[in-house]
């Protein structure tokens, strides 16, 4: 069965080499064809015009056609043939990079977005389509993809919704209870809870990062396991916090400020308190950095969750034998009225 399906391998290449060397016009078969700049956006279709194509090759020889961007095979294949604006032309499908067959081609396609801004976030893609069959190859056409990387407006509109709910939750952080403990105080009264702003830290950069992907890709992105990890430990940390809490009497403590809220414990500044901080503004950081530069989720070392899990344990234990502010206020002895009226030596002894 193999050799009967090698056999009939060998002679299809054979014969689509055979159409293209002798059949195919000279325009086409002897000299690569140069197009004109091809349009291209991300799930739609395009076209590469190639005269004479459509009747030397039929669609069950699209396997055989292969499209290199800059040089680099790409696993585009036909999916039709036909009319464009200067004759027959295949046409070709651009589907959204996440997710797709193309993922690993994301750099070289799009790469950073930024770097293309002047030129309306578009990007000019040398390209070149050939057959390759038993016999060799034949060059049919080359030309340039210009690239629609992101459109301006989808662009404003996500970034006003990112900006709008970075504001909400600033605004209800500061306003309402969503970022502060439960105490029995008035609610602008009460401290920052720092187990909520990580929780609410991460939301943010998560829902901001697959903004973004969404309006590059123009598709629903790949949310990474990293992601879903650091959004966890967010989660458990504020649930262990919130268990740890509700053993103990309310605080009751006002508000000193933001960062001294969340750097500080019953005795001042803590350092595991510090230490969370930090970790979770500088990864922080290196997520976004990384969804912008390279228009994916980040694949962080497994050791990165590790020391972020490490540090949210280290803060939720440290929360077990927090001294409350409350502290019972020591009440120094003093003699009664009715000891007094019982012994007059006690009287006696008070009065002095």
């Amino acid at each position: 069965m193999n050799a009967l399906s090698f056999l009939s391998s060998t002679l299809q290449r054979c014969f689509v080499a055979a159409l293209f060397f002798c059949g195919l016009p000279a325009s086409a078969a002897d000299a690569v064809r140069s197009t004109d700049i091809v349009a291209v956006e991300l799930n739609h279709r395009f076209v590469i015009s190639t005269p004479g194509i459509c009747e030397q090759l039929s669609s069950d020889q699209y396997a055989v056609v292969e499209l290199r961007i800059q040089g680099q095979l790409t696993p585009l294949k036909p999916m039709d043939c036909n009319p464009a604006a200067t004759g027959y032309g295949l046409q070709f499908f651009m589907p959204q990079l996440d997710g797709s067959d193309l993922g690993t081609m994301r750099e070289l396609l799009v790469g950073s977005p930024w770097k293309d801004a002047k030129h309306g976030f578009r990007r000019d893609l040398p390209y070149s389509l050939s057959v390759t069959t038993a016999a060799g190859g034949v060059a049919l056409a080359n030309g340039i993809l210009r690239l629609q990387i992101l459109r301006p407006s989808y662009l404003l509109l996500g970034f006003g919704f990112i900006l709008g709910v970075g504001f909400a939750l600033l605004r209800l952080g500061r306003d309402s209870g969503l970022l502060r403990d439960v105490t029995d105080l008035a609610v602008r009264c009460r401290s920052f809870s720092l187990s909520r702003v990580q929780m609410a830290w991460w939301f943010f950069i998560v829902f901001a990062s697959y903004m973004w992907l969404w309006l590059v890709g123009e598709g629903i992105p790949t949310l990474s396991s990293q992601a879903l990890g650091l959004l966890g430990i967010g989660s458990a940390t504020y649930f262990a916090a919130a268990s740890v809490d509700a053993t103990k009497p309310p605080a009751n403590s006002e508000s000193q400020g933001f960062w001294s809220d969340i750097l500080s414990d019953a005795q001042g500044l803590a350092l595991y308190r510090f230490q969370m901080l930090v970790f979770n503004l500088l990864f922080g950081v290196l997520f976004i950095l990384y969804v912008v530069q390279h228009v994916s989720m980040p694949e962080f070392d497994g050791n990165i969750l590790t020391l972020m899990g490490m540090s949210a344990g280290t803060y939720a234990g440290f929360k077990i034998p927090e001294k409350t502010q409350n502290a019972a206020v020591a009440i120094t002895p003093a003699a009664s009225a009715d000891d007094v009226s019982e012994d007059p030596k006690k009287a006696y002894s008070a009065g002095a």
